[in-house]
């Protein structure tokens, strides 16, 4: 029996509970293909689910990571979004319907930045919020990743952007009206800027926020979450209450809410998964969206990884790579 590596997560805790360990090589079964990783993506839900505090990944032990870019048996290199985590590690078995072949000339490493932010903000614009060109929409926190891509996404369907952020040297490049969270409410902004209200909001702070984006929509507007905040320790109690005053909100007449998940919306419809996957490893390719990583470490770092993301020192997507 073959052996290869994989980060495991036995009890949620700090960086230091991702443990690199040797495992037996997975062996495809029925309507599966095996994939050797060449890059992962890292994101902010691995560190939730690592500690504890994120409501897809509550059992133990588990594998973190969503995205990635490996190579099947005959060369191919293929990028993926996983509908449940198991990214960090050397070999992966999938469905045959989830790895989507990346176009010539596109690195594997950029590649694997685009899968689960990428997705996530195309499903928010087109699933959720149905947005056209000309429409005015707000992004919460648009310098992340999500809310980059949210603008990367939003410039190219000629959108009128407003975004939070702490610095607008990211937001200029894509068109998007910087608000300062630290000094200004955006509520305000909004009101004096779209007196007849906004049609989408994207938010991932839940809360209070929730409240005062869905009173910025106009009439027929749509508030889309897709993250939660909440207090350490408490985060997926707060995620589910979050949740359910969304959809409650959503009871209102005259505006809408709604909830994104991505890793649930890859399972459940796989057309739209290949088919939007495969479109933005394209505009990738072709330049038209940024793909690049921040930051690059082997997968044996993968908890200073963590460490160093938690306490702020690295800016941009974090990539491991296996080789």
């Amino acid at each position: 029996m073959t052996r290869s590596r994989a980060a495991v997560v036995r009890r949620f805790g700090g960086p230091e509970v991702l443990e690199i360990t040797e495992v037996a090589t997975p062996r495809p079964g029925p309507g599966q293909i095996a994939v050797r990783v060449r890059a992962i993506g890292v994101g902010f839900t691995d560190l939730m689910a690592r500690s504890g505090d994120y409501l897809l990944q509550r059992r133990l032990p588990f594998t973190p990571g969503y995205e990635l870019v490996g190579e099947l048996d005959d060369g191919r290199l293929v990028a993926m979004s996983l509908p449940k985590m198991g990214a960090y590690r050397d070999h992966v078995v999938v469905p045959s319907w989830l790895p989507v072949p990346l176009p010539d000339g596109l690195d594997p490493v950029a590649a694997a930045t685009i899968p689960l932010d990428y997705l996530t903000a195309l499903s928010l614009l087109e699933k959720h919020a149905r947005v056209e060109t000309g429409d005015a929409v707000f992004i919460q926190g648009a310098g992340g990743g999500v809310g980059a891509a949210l603008s990367r996404l939003g410039k190219l369907k000629g959108l009128k952007m407003y975004g939070t952020a702490s610095s607008p040297d990211r937001l200029s490049t894509n068109g998007v009206r910087f608000i300062d969270y630290r000094s200004q409410d955006f509520e305000t902004v909004l009101a004096e800027e779209e007196p007849d209200g906004v049609r989408a909001v994207f938010d991932h702070l839940g809360g209070a926020m929730v409240r005062k984006g869905y009173r910025a929509l106009a009439p027929g507007g749509v508030l889309v979450s897709y993250a939660f905040s909440g207090r350490p320790g408490h985060m997926v109690a707060d995620t589910v209450k979050g949740a359910i005053g969304v959809g409650l909100r959503g009871l209102l007449p005259g505006k809408r809410t709604a909830l994104c998940m991505v890793p649930r919306e890859v399972k459940s419809d796989h057309t739209w998964y290949r088919d939007s996957l495969r479109r933005l490893l394209d505009l990738a390719a072709e330049g038209a969206i940024h793909a690049e990583a921040g930051a690059v470490f082997p997968l044996a770092e993968a908890a200073e990884v963590h460490r160093a993301l938690q306490h702020r020192e690295i800016t941009g997507k974090v990539v491991l790579t296996t080789e």
